[in-house]
């Protein structure tokens, strides 16, 4: 399971070179030349750890904070044929991936500016950062906006932070903040490929009302669900037309029509429950994430395609923070998550950092009596609460029985299609969702083809995913079988690297998500078993062929600096 320690991170035996990310007067921590470092998107960080920690030397999770903080990642067994139990079993023994799970916006800035700094210290005394930086991941797509910042300098801004980056030549690779020097010029063509396609879900708690009997017994009524799922995640069903009144702050109350007519027009209330049915009323409460998150952009880019003919619909785009007008007070995941924030008003989200920050307040846990007012009417201890919140589906069940990424038993909404489908969120229906999309310049089987340009081109990084606008294929699916509200994890990087170790570790691990089952399996391997869905067989070979392996030709694949092609360009160091 996930166990949270406090503690510095374990050394390794060889230090690097030029440790330029350590805090004046620290101690520098020691690495093997082969190390990489990197953080970023929040929602695929426990399975890349487990990825990585399958490819090479286990590690902890960082959880960057003030103190930073360490998850130990239950090592991934793989039952299938061949089995490859990842506690016993590396494809590496002289090489760690590390990661540091942030927001996706925190990961593009820092590759941006190759800056490890903006990944905050990586040791609980706050006395050092990461030596350097080689890669990042975000759900939040790059776009040709984007990259034309990277390659040709200017101001680059993600939620409520930025980075900005010299023109080609206007300063010296390797200077500090704020006079960041170009990337393209220091390392080479920025690289942008997905690596998993990952569902939002609509979190909620089944129970929305605790009461504490005379005999100090405790009675809890439960949401009245029609269409159950067989293995108890959820299965409240929200149409589009409903969920896009419930984040635009338009339906307050489950006792809304709107949700009953979706749920065979039957009430939400527990049958159990003494309250007259025509005076049943739950408060119904929005949450959502303070930080800028991927998990955010996949959320508003889907309901910029979804609520377009709501009137007074908030979403214009997909954008990694949510809209000014919905945002209200700010839960801080150090406290208990009753009482409500003070401020939180109906309609408006209460916000919260990471998953995990949503994932505790939408849970039900506290109980009624003792230090907990109450805030039901029946005259007795009682606690009434009904939030919900979108959420990677690793912190739902069914998953979080495999992944043990909470413990808050949280169930996920059944959500309507555009075909009128109600899909769950899983493996199947998330891929069904990506089927359609195919990589730039490829033939059915994903090998490279010139003249195939209906998905782009390879050498343009944002042809490779797809865009944050309501335009984008995956805004709002329209294969059947799809669940609608549906991303990427993107990895980011650089085409050339400083060091052979750092090289070689690079392009390894993604020729080992590529090509082992032990990611890619659609049954049992790290993702489907986390509830995300690996990328199609057309995908991994597109992206092995591009960057690792250049079986397509182009160049495109991650060298060291100095080898010929864009990476032996005047002045290019690599990362």
């Amino acid at each position: 399971m996930l166990k949270l320690k406090h503690r510095i991170m374990a050394t390794a035996c060889v230090a690097i070179a030029g440790a330029a990310g350590f805090a004046p007067g620290a101690i520098a921590q020691t690495y093997n030349p082969g190390d990489i470092f990197g953080g970023g998107a929040s929602l695929p960080a426990p399975y890349l750890r487990q990825t990585f920690d399958c490819y090479g030397i286990p590690t902890q999770l960082i959880i960057k904070g003030t103190p930073p903080q360490f998850e130990t990642i239950t090592p991934f067994d793989y039952t299938g044929s061949p089995p490859f139990n990842c506690a016993t079993q590396h494809i590496v023994s002289n090489a760690t991936v590390y990661y540091v799970s942030a927001t996706s916006g925190t990961g593009i800035l820092t590759v941006f500016a190759h800056d490890p700094t903006l990944l905050g210290y990586v040791n609980q005394s706050q006395t050092e950062y990461f030596p350097s930086v080689q890669f990042g991941y975000s759900e939040t797509p790059l776009s040709d906006t984007d990259v034309g910042i990277y390659n040709n300098g200017g101001t680059e801004t993600q939620g409520k932070s930025s980075v900005t980056v010299g023109t080609p030549g206007q300063y010296t690779c390797g200077n500090p903040a704020p006079n960041y020097a170009n990337p393209l010029q220091c390392f080479g063509p920025l690289v942008q490929f997905p690596f998993s396609v990952d569902p939002v879900v609509f979190a909620y708690n089944s129970t929305y009302e605790k009461v504490l009997n005379a005999d100090n017994s405790e009675t809890d009524y439960h949401f009245n669900i029609k269409h159950p799922r067989a293995d108890g995640s959820g299965g409240l069903r929200l149409s589009q037309t409903t969920y896009c009144k419930i984040f635009n702050g338009q339906i307050t109350n489950w006792n809304d029509p709107a949700i009953t007519a979706d749920n065979s027009k039957k009430s939400l209330e527990d049958p159990k429950d003494p309250t007259p049915p025509a005076s049943w009323s739950v408060p119904l409460q929005i949450v959502g994430r303070a930080d800028s998150a991927g998990a955010t952009t996949v959320f508003t880019r889907h309901l910029a395609a979804a609520c377009a003919a709501l009137t007074g619909n908030q979403y214009t785009t997909g954008t990694s923070t949510l809209p000014a007008s919905l945002q209200g007070p700010t839960y801080n995941s150090s406290n208990p998550n009753y009482p409500s924030v003070p401020g939180e008003t109906p309609g408006k989200y209460t916000l919260a950092t990471l998953n995990t920050g949503i994932a505790q307040y939408v849970a039900f846990t506290a109980t009624p009596g003792g230090s907990n007012p109450s805030n039901c009417t029946l005259g007795v201890a009682c606690i009434q609460l009904g939030r919900i919140g979108y959420i990677g589906n690793d912190f739902v069940l069914p998953y979080v029985l495999e992944t043990q990424a909470n413990t808050y038993n949280l169930n996920s909404a059944t959500l309507e299609n555009v075909s009128n489908q109600w899909e769950a969120p899983t493996p199947t229906t998330v891929t069904a969702a990506f089927k359609p999309i195919q990589p730039p310049q490829s033939n059915a089987n994903g090998t490279y083809c010139a003249n195939c340009l209906s998905w782009g081109v390879r050498t343009d990084p944002a042809d490779w995913v797809q865009g944050s606008t309501p335009a984008s294929v995956l805004a709002n699916p329209m294969t059947k079988g799809s669940y609608p509200i549906v991303g990427t994890a993107n990895w980011l990087g650089y085409q050339c690297y400083a060091s052979p170790n750092q090289t070689t570790t690079v392009t390894k691990v993604n020729n080992f998500i590529n090509n082992n089952k032990v990611n890619w399996n659609a049954k049992l391997g790290i993702l489907a078993s986390a509830g995300l869905a690996p990328l199609p067989a057309q995908w991994r070979t597109a992206i092995q062929q591009t960057f690792v392996t250049n079986t397509s030709g182009l160049n495109l694949n991650i060298v060291q600096a100095g080898t010929a092609g864009a990476c032996s360009v005047a002045g290019v160091v690599g990362g």
